[in-house]
C-alpha cells in the first residue's frame, strides 16, 4: 500500500478520492447486515436505502452544481479574508497547520514523513522528522514556547520536538480497551503538561502526561454525546474547552478540559451552519470556530455555543472556495488554511 493511498485511508477518505462506499454510513451498513431475520429489517433496510439515495444525490449536485451550495435565500454573513500568500512547493497532500508565537508556519507533509517550517513571509526555514522518525504523521501542534507535538500515525505514538530541536522523544499512544492499536490522527498541548490526542480508529479521545500515563480517556463508536465515529482533527481554545472534528458524525463535539462533554456545533447537510464532511476546526481569541469542510469547499464560522457567524467570503461579498481545505490555524488576524489536493497552504488575513 503506498504511503499516499494509506493517508487518505487513515483520514477515512478526504474523501470520494479514495473510499466512496464511505459515504454510505458505516453504522447503518452493519446493522443492515445484523438486521437479518429481525422483525424490523424492512424498516431499517427502508431507512439505509433513503440514506444512500439522499446521500449520493447530493453528491451529484455538489459536482454538477457546486455553485448552489448556499445559494438559496438568507444567503450567510460574509466574514471577510483576502488572501495574501500561498505557500506550495514540493509539498504532496498536506493535512494539518501550525503557527508559533513568532509566525513561523509548520506544516505536516505526512506523505514525505516531514514538517515543513516556513517563516511569516513564506521562506522556508527547516525541516522536522524524515524517513525513520515520522511515519504518516497526521496532526500537529506548537507550544507557546516552540515546543513541537506530531500525531505519529503510522507509528501509533506522539513525536515530541523541544523548541529548536531536531531531535524527537516518543510518547507511546496506548491501545484500546480491546487491544486494537492507536490511530493518533491529531495532538494538542493540553493543561498541567499534558497532551490531548485524538485516536480515530478506536473513536475516542485521549489525555496523557509528558510520560504517556492516561490521564482520562473517553469516546466510544457512537452518535451521542460523549460517543465519536472517526473523529479526525481538533483544537483547544483559551479556557482548555475541547474541539473535535467527527468525518462521519458530520459534527464538531465541544468537550470540557475534563472530557466531558458539552456540547454538539452543526449537523449534517449543505446548508449554512451544516456539514458535509468536515475535517478541520481552529479556534481564535474571541472564541470564534472555524470549521472546514473538504466537500463544500468552504469554511463557517461559529459562535462558541454553536450559533452560525457566517461563512469565509472575499470583500465583495462572494464566498470563497477551497480545494479540499483540511487543517487550520490562526495567527493574529491570519487565517491559514491546508488545502490537501492543491498541495499548498493558503494564508488569508482578516478584512474590516
Amino acid at each position: 500500500m503506498t504511503r499516499t493511498m494509506h493517508l487518505c485511508q487513515q483520514q477515512h477518505s478526504v474523501d470520494i478520492h479514495c473510499h466512496v462506499a464511505s459515504l454510505a454510513d458505516p453504522a447503518l451498513l452493519s446493522s443492515r447486515a445484523a438486521s437479518a431475520g429481525n422483525k424490523d429489517s424492512k424498516g431499517r433496510q427502508d431507512r439505509y436505502n433513503q440514506r444512500c439515495w439522499l446521500v449520493f444525490s447530493l453528491l451529484i449536485i455538489l459536482l454538477i452544481f457546486p455553485g448552489a451550495i448556499f445559494a438559496q435565500d438568507g444567503a450567510p454573513h460574509i466574514v471577510k479574508f483576502q488572501p495574501v500568500l500561498s505557500i506550495s512547493g514540493s509539498m504532496k497532500l498536506p493535512s494539518d497547520v501550525a503557527v508559533d508565537q513568532s509566525g513561523r508556519i509548520f506544516i505536516l507533509d505526512g506523505t514525505a514523513d516531514i514538517v515543513r517550517v516556513y517563516s511569516s513571509k513564506g521562506e522556508p526555514i527547516f525541516t522536522l522528522g524524515g524517513a525513520g522518525i515520522l511515519k504518516q504523521p497526521l496532526g500537529i501542534d506548537v507550544s507557546p514556547g516552540g515546543d513541537v507535538v506530531v500525531a505519529d500515525s503510522g507509528n501509533h505514538r506522539l513525536a515530541f520536538f523541544p523548541a529548536e530541536n531536531k531531535t524527537p522523544h516518543y510518547i507511546d499512544v496506548p491501545s484500546s480497551v480491546d487491544g486494537n492499536p492507536s490511530d493518533p490522527t491529531d495532538v494538542n498541548f493540553g493543561p498541567d503538561n499534558t497532551f490531548i490526542v485524538v485516536d480515530n480508529d478506536n473513536h475516542r479521545v485521549v489525555s496523557l502526561t509528558r510520560s504517556g500515563k492516561v490521564v482520562w480517556t473517553t469516546g466510544t463508536m457512537g452518535r451521542n454525546p460523549g460517543e465519536f465515529r472517526f473523529p479526525f482533527l481538533m483544537d483547544i481554545d483559551r479556557l482548555g474547552r475541547i474541539y473535535i472534528v467527527e468525518a462521519i458524525n458530520t459534527r464538531v463535539q465541544v468537550l470540557e478540559s475534563n472530557g466531558k462533554f458539552a456540547r454538539f456545533i452543526g449537523e449534517w447537510g449543505i446548508e449554512p451552519g451544516q456539514f458535509f464532511r468536515p475535517k478541520g476546526v481552529v479556534v481564535n481569541d474571541k472564541n470564534e470556530v472555524f470549521v472546514s469542510d473538504s466537500y463544500l469547499g468552504v469554511i463557517q464560522v461559529f459562535k462558541r455555543e454553536g450559533g452560525l457567524i457566517g461563512v469565509i467570503g472575499d470583500g465583495h461579498g462572494k464566498i470563497t472556495k477551497f480545494k479540499t481545505p483540511v487543517g487550520m490555524a490562526i495567527s493574529g488576524n491570519r487565517l491559514i488554511v491546508v488545502e490537501m489536493f492543491n498541495n499548498r497552504v493558503l494564508i488569508l488575513e482578516k478584512q474590516d
